[in-house]
């Protein structure tokens, strides 16, 4: 081409810079195009400069290809120094893509370019050229789906010379010593300088790139990590064949044909390591690596079966989070044995009523009174207690109680009454979660026996008068005037008292038993959830338990 027809190209500012040569904006005004034009940055190249130079349109421009940007023409500038047009490229390199993707920048969206490059390096390879410096860099992904792999400067074509003695002087960025490529991506032939290296060291660089995609997510299949090591092995007798190989693979995960036999040896595999911590006790690492194994292989029943295993035996150490919900658990269980507590102390008052025990004069300083200004206590702090959940510490609840029985063992003598109450109450209070332990279990068999013993015991000592004393021959005479003033006869107080009695020990009962059966049902719904999840197979029954350990 003369050098005046570069006149009708109006150049513009420079849109890329190699080691060796520079691409600038241009318009075409013969056709009215936009073009890049590239150009070599010496302004005195050496003869091999513009030979390698022309070596690159001409190999660029015999690889006809959608994914490789075509050569319109080659000419030289009026210095007589080449050059060669392009098409101008609107896009995003790879590099860039994986570096900072924005929302619309899905996995699919870089693995079907990677599949573009691979077909487009394949289709150099079964023309001779081997690239030589694939890298994310010199990818570009186009504005509209396009595609394109770039800067074929350095690529072999087999059976041409292939001497690059003087690329220091040239100062190109690609070149690591007197080894072509990238350092990262070269293949081990490639990085030893072999001179008969082919299409399987691009294989090993495609490799790369495929990896370096699959490390934006944590998660990335292993179908495609199996292809990324398949592809960059160091032996390449063992690499993947070819270009064409690693596409395919690539498009079999994206159009979901995905490795059922991989993913199933995978799910085995995580099931194994579930249950070494299961058996260690690890349970926060066996429901993990049970879920993996479940999410790549649903119809693993073993990996369901620990998960339920895991869900129904409780651990050795109880993890702090596990801890914080029982707390909450515990509380709410207060509350609802605490409003039954509530039932139990309107149901004494009333007997107290029904018996005419409560008395005329509240103002009147006697055991009558101070009673009732317990069992008001008692009353208050139960009802604080359903109301602000967690409020009232329960051992408040016990004293107070305590002291009703110490009074009523001062009324009714200690033997007479107050044992049957104590008994009732005490059961009562140890259905409270805060009082489940074994010291507070103790402590609570220690308190009602002493609000029974120790009036007893005074009585013994001579600090209170006796209620009651033992006449020889006869028996046991009782001092009770509380019961003699009472308006019914002695017959119906005493049925009266057993009747309130027995009736609170079976709330008290059904209480606990109630609670158990709803625990115990919302246990068993979650165990059958799960095996609806993670059925069993045809004709075997459901397997939970621990058997996994082994």
């Amino acid at each position: 081409m003369p050098a005046e027809d570069l006149d009708r190209y109006e150049l513009g500012e420079a849109i890329g810079r190699g080691g060796m040569g520079e691409v600038r904006d241009a318009l075409d005004r013969q056709i009215g195009r936009r073009v890049a034009i590239k150009t070599i940055r010496n302004h005195a190249p050496s003869e091999r400069t513009v030979t390698r130079f022309l070596r690159e349109a001409q190999i660029q421009g015999r690889l006809e290809h959608p994914a490789i940007p075509a050569v319109h023409e080659v000419g030289k500038d009026r210095e007589g120094r080449p050059f060669f047009v392009m098409k101008k490229l609107a896009g995003t390199t790879l590099t860039r893509v994986l570096s900072k993707p924005d929302v619309r920048t899905t996995r699919q969206r870089p693995l079907h370019a990677f599949v573009d490059v691979c077909l487009a390096v394949e289709f150099a390879h079964v023309h001779g050229v081997v690239h030589r410096d694939l890298k994310p860099d010199n990818i570009v992904l186009g504005d509209f789906g396009e595609v394109y792999v770039l800067d074929w400067g350095v690529a072999k074509v087999v059976g041409e010379p292939d001497t690059f003695d003087d690329l220091a002087a040239d100062q190109l960025e690609t070149r690591a010593g007197t080894v072509l490529g990238t350092p990262g991506y070269m293949a081990p032939e490639q990085a030893h300088a072999d001179p008969d290296i082919d299409g399987r060291a691009d294989v090993f660089s495609l490799g790369v790139v495929l990896r370096e995609i699959l490390e934006r997510e944590a998660d990335s299949p292993p179908e495609l990590q199996l292809l990324s090591e398949q592809a960059t092995r160091p032996d390449r007798e063992s690499r993947l064949p070819d270009a064409r190989s690693l596409a395919e693979g690539v498009q079999q995960y994206l159009d979901g044909d995905r490795d059922l036999l991989l993913r199933r040896a995978l799910a085995r595999t995580h099931l194994a390591l579930a249950r070494t911590a299961f058996a260690q006790d690890q349970r926060s690492v066996a429901m993990r690596e049970a879920g993996r194994a479940l999410a790549l292989d649903p119809q693993l029943a073993e990996a369901g079966d620990l998960i339920t295993g895991l869900m129904l035996e409780p651990p050795r150490e109880t993890p702090p989070e596990l801890e914080r919900e029982l707390h909450a658990d515990a509380l709410q269980r207060t509350r609802a044995s605490t409003s039954g507590a509530l039932v139990g102390m309107l149901a004494f008052v009333g007997m107290l009523v029904a018996l005419g025990f409560l008395p005329s004069n509240l103002t009147k300083v006697d055991a009558r009174t101070a009673l009732v200004v317990v069992v008001c206590f008692v009353f208050a702090l139960a009802l604080r207690a359903v109301k602000r959940t967690g409020a009232v510490n329960p051992w408040w609840l016990a004293t107070g109680c305590a002291g009703i029985i110490v009074i009523v063992a001062r009324l009714f003598s200690p033997t007479l009454v107050a044992p049957g109450i104590a008994a009732v109450v005490a059961s009562a209070l140890a259905t409270n979660p805060v009082l489940g332990s074994r010291q507070a279990a103790v402590g609570l068999w220690g308190l009602m026996s002493a609000a029974v013993l120790v009036p007893l015991a005074a009585e013994r000592v001579g600090w209170l008068s006796a209620t009651m004393e033992p006449v020889i021959g006869t028996g046991i005479l009782l001092h009770t005037p509380l019961l003699a003033s009472a308006p019914t006869s002695a017959a119906m107080r005493g049925a009266l008292f057993v009747v309130v009695l027995v009736a609170a020990a079976v709330m008290v009962s059904y209480l606990v038993r109630r609670t158990d059966e709803q625990l115990r049902r919302r246990l068993h719904l979650q165990a059958w959830h799960l095996r609806q999840l993670f059925p069993p197979p045809d004709g075997a029954g459901p397997a939970i338990g621990t058997q996994n350990r082994d």
